[in-house]
């Protein structure tokens, strides 16, 4: 086989997309644009993974190269690893096994077969991790729109993030959006992002945020109530609410030093814009308490064993109480 490519390769960690793209890179490198209907094998290591290692052993069929992907690793049964690890001894030289997982199988009677795999991998091949942790999901978004041949304002990347959250995988769906939104070129601006990433939610995030103003719990909890039953998950209404509070307190902010809300950056329609103010000269925001609830919300949602729904309810009615 030829050396570009090694025969056994380990992907592993809990950043799926970085993780998926890594596997699909290789494949497409391997085949590099040949068909791979005959050479391409993919299983998944808990379910009907046996015949990865058989498979692999097998001579490429009109072709250089046989590609054998085996995912969820992090399942695989004792079997299976001990079939690797004996493959990865005297790998088949025309075929490229791909291993995936979001981590390492358990060690089993004593024997952690799966690191040992993992060393014996190492001598013929590559092992890669891929850790949430180690991602920068602006940088991640910034990406996005240059191979799409357009660029993410530093302000507009940040609110990708503050509204859509970390998870590379919901980044990347939003940033899809957001460039087909864009039109295909030039800048990305905030607008952009809020118009796509806030689109389906902002109505009822705004009603949610106005009751919460005008302190009325029985308002607030009917708008949660309505984001939770579409599917909305749980952090992403708060990273949504979190940034209307921060217009909101921005608003108040302008009101008191007679700027033009305008000229700061906020942008919304004349009629929400009134209807904040008009809210807001009633029932002015105590903005350190207002960012502190939220803040201790957040952290209880990250930590919660009574259930992420329970704390967001919480977080609503203290912010209603005050």
């Amino acid at each position: 086989m030829s050396e570009a490519f090694p025969s056994v390769v380990l992907f592993l960690g809990d950043e799926t997309v970085g993780r998926k793209r890594a596997v699909e890179e290789l494949v497409a490198a391997v085949f590099d644009g040949t068909p791979s209907s005959f050479n391409h094998a993919v299983f998944t290591a808990a379910d009907g993974a046996e015949r990865a290692v058989e498979v692999a052993k097998t001579v490429p069929m009109m072709a250089n190269h046989r590609v054998v992907v085996v995912r969820e690793m992090e399942a695989a049964p004792i079997e299976l690893l001990d079939d690797l690890l004996n493959y990865a001894k005297r790998p088949n030289p025309t075929t490229v096994l791909i291993l995936s997982g979001t981590k390492n199988a358990p060690a089993s009677g004593g024997v952690d077969r799966a690191r040992r795999l993992e060393a014996a991998i190492k001598k013929v091949g590559r092992v890669e991790r891929f850790k949430t942790a180690d991602q920068d999901p602006r940088r991640f978004a910034a990406n996005m729109a240059e191979e799409a041949g357009m660029r993410l304002a530093p302000a507009a990347a940040d609110l990708v993030v503050e509204l859509v959250g970390t998870d590379l995988g919901r980044v990347q769906t939003e940033m899809n959006k957001v460039i087909a939104f864009a039109g295909g070129e030039g800048t990305i601006s905030t607008t952009d992002v809020e118009a796509v990433c806030s689109l389906v939610a902002e109505a009822v995030i705004w009603d949610l945020t106005d009751a919460v103003v005008r302190r009325d719990a029985d308002r607030a909890l009917v708008a949660a109530h309505r984001m939770l039953e579409t599917g909305e998950a749980t952090h992403r209404l708060m990273a949504m609410i979190a940034w209307q509070m921060r217009q909101l307190i921005t608003i108040q902010e302008c009101m008191r030093t007679r700027v033009n809300p305008m000229d700061v950056g906020i942008r919304m329609p004349r009629r929400k814009l009134n209807a904040a103010q008009d809210a807001l000269r009633h029932r002015p925001i105590d903005a350190p308490r207002m960012i502190d609830k939220l803040a201790q919300a957040n952290g209880e949602l990250n930590r919660s064993r009574a259930g992420d729904r329970r704390v967001f309810e919480g977080l609503l009615l203290g912010l209603v109480a005050g």
